[in-house]
């Protein structure tokens, strides 16, 4: 009797550990973070928009540029980056293949270690490496949670020289394009959350003014109570262009602008529309302060802009470079949305389905008295960019298994991308 009372109390005790174990070793979904969220800031002097996140070992804070179309995630690995956990990767390992850019060349003689090297940023080539990445996590579309670690995060290694033209302070660039090794694709694969992410991006410029990029898909609760994955129209994207030199990003098809109702006379040729009758090359840059539009378009639409405008006795003055439409801010009614100016309509895939544009999304303040049209002409042979002048205060969401953006336009009312009910602790990340 005792001895199977033993065998009993021993089989009891293994078939527990065997179950805590497993149990560990497979994380439940309520386990794993919704999603993770990382703080946007707005620079005064380039106009980019800047993201925060830790790296390393033990964790620093970076700050980095954000890149709606870069393919991967890339920081100044000259000056001062240490970390106990920082891993150059190798031409033979599984993540080398996964970044367009690398290129092993012939494999060293005698065999030995090679490490992933290719452009890490425009022309100059660098190594590519991985570390520990910490970010804070996204609970119910509300707040923040506990911070995630992603510890094998695939990044390029730059020099600090290919820190000029970047905002300062920065240590970096931040990719976020239709890439396996872009930072939302790496986020989802490692934590297991869909392939989804949002950005809302700050029209301030004050350090106190934090917009933010969601990673794993909504809801997006904003004050005073809005969830805006309510208000979202979609659109179909396509994340690679073949032409004169194959490009990767996210494109969307204009089918026509109208301007307070009057539709924008454009040339129907090669040059500016494609054999459906969209407008070609029509991407989303965070990059670019102001859409640029073909010179084709840019006539007629500033000159239709300007007839709306005069019918709302809106005068006309002297444009300031690099705008070429602008007008006295005093004869301009504020309202909710910005400025009471004629409204700019993107028509998309269908008729039904238009990115309206706003006073706070067309309009810059250049001065007391003066405001412009915050359009830009690209030139001739330019394609239509939608600059990030036009996508502030507009939640965009990316689907990248859908292959589909979300977007709000100008936010409802009392709204504003600061407004995130994301706690103190968000507010504060540097």
């Amino acid at each position: 009797m005792a001895l199977s009372s033993s065998y009993l109390l021993i089989t009891t005790i293994l078939v527990i550990l065997i179950f805590v174990s497993f149990s560990n070793a497979q994380p439940t979904s309520s386990s794993r973070p919704q999603g993770v969220v990382l703080p946007v800031t707005k620079d005064a002097s380039t106009l980019q928009y800047v993201t925060y996140m830790k790296q390393r070992t033990p964790l620093v804070s970076e700050s980095l540029v954000i890149n709606l179309s870069g393919e991967f995630q890339w920081v100044d690995c000259e000056n001062g980056y240490v970390s106990s956990s920082n891993r150059t990767l190798s031409c033979s390992g599984k993540e080398c293949p996964w970044i367009s850019g690398a290129s092993c060349g012939r494999p060293p003689r005698p065999p030995g270690f090679q490490p992933c090297r290719g452009f890490v940023y425009l022309s100059n080539q660098g190594v590519f490496a991985s570390d520990v990445v910490s970010v804070p996590s996204f609970i119910n579309g509300s707040k923040t949670g506990p911070d995630v670690a992603v510890k094998e995060f695939v990044f390029g290694c730059g020099s600090t020289s290919l820190l000029q033209g970047l905002a300062k302070g920065v240590k970096g660039i931040a990719g976020f394009g239709p890439f396996q090794v872009s930072v939302p694709s790496q986020f989802s694969l490692a934590l297991r959350i869909p392939r989804v992410f949002s950005m809302c991006l700050p029209s301030s410029t004050e350090a106190s003014s934090k917009g933010a990029i969601f990673i794993g898909g909504g809801p997006y609760k904003m004050r005073p109570g809005i969830d805006l994955s309510t208000s979202l129209s979609y659109t179909p994207f396509y994340t690679s262009l073949v032409g004169p030199n194959f490009t990767s990003g996210y494109y969307i098809q204009v089918k026509s602008i109208n301007i307070g109702g009057k539709k924008v006379p454009v040339v129907s040729d090669n040059t500016t529309f494609d054999s459906l009758g969209f407008m070609k090359l029509t991407s989303i840059s965070t990059l670019i302060p102001y859409t640029v539009l073909p010179s084709s378009v840019y006539k007629p639409f500033i000159s239709i802009f300007i007839e709306k405008a005069k019918a709302m006795n809106i005068a006309s003055v002297a444009p300031v470079a690099p705008f070429g439409a602008c007008f006295n801010s005093r004869n301009i009614f504020i309202t909710h949305t910005g400025g009471l100016v004629p409204e700019i309509n993107f028509v998309l895939h269908a008729e039904k389905v238009a990115w309206r544009i706003s006073g706070s999304n067309s309009m810059v303040k250049v001065s007391d008295t003066v405001s412009c049209l915050g359009f830009v002409d690209g030139g001739e042979f330019a394609n239509l960019v939608i600059g990030g002048h036009q996508l502030e205060d507009n939640l965009l969401e990316f689907n990248l298994a859908k292959k589909r953006l979300g977007f709000t336009s100008t936010l409802p009312r009392q709204t504003a991308c600061s407004l995130f009910m994301l706690g103190e602790k968000f507010l504060a990340a540097t």
